[in-house]
């Protein structure tokens, strides 16, 4: 993890997942709001918005052909991002759930020793 400081929050996303729409679609508003950042949510079913959520996943995130969602990105200024919440194919959605529960209960753990 670099110390750069980070700028804003990616979730990629598709609608018909139910790990990310509502479940983590709904949560992230709270988690940009305890980090006082921006957040975009892109969904990989839109042309317009794929391509970079490709890249995203492709640089910093777990990558294949048919990737898993959500994956949850914590941008920085120096063009790194660290990949703070990823999906498990085939898992329960109380997993996801579990996942947001600890992010959203210690979100400063990512920011620890970050010049912001």
């Amino acid at each position: 993890m670099t110390t750069a400081p980070p700028v804003r929050l990616t979730l990629i996303t598709a609608t018909w997942c139910p790990h990310c729409v509502p479940l983590s679609t709904d949560r992230l508003p709270a988690l940009a709001k305890r980090l006082g950042l921006p957040s975009r949510v892109l969904d990989i079913d839109d042309p317009t918005q794929e391509t970079e959520a490709d890249r995203l996943v492709r640089s910093f995130g777990r990558w294949d052909d048919d990737y898993v969602i959500p994956q949850l990105f914590l941008e920085r200024t120096d063009g790194t991002a660290d990949p703070i919440l990823v999906g498990v194919r085939g898992s329960p959605t109380s997993l996801t759930r579990q996942r947001w529960e600890e992010l959203l209960a210690d979100p400063d753990r990512f920011t620890k020793g970050t010049r912001r």
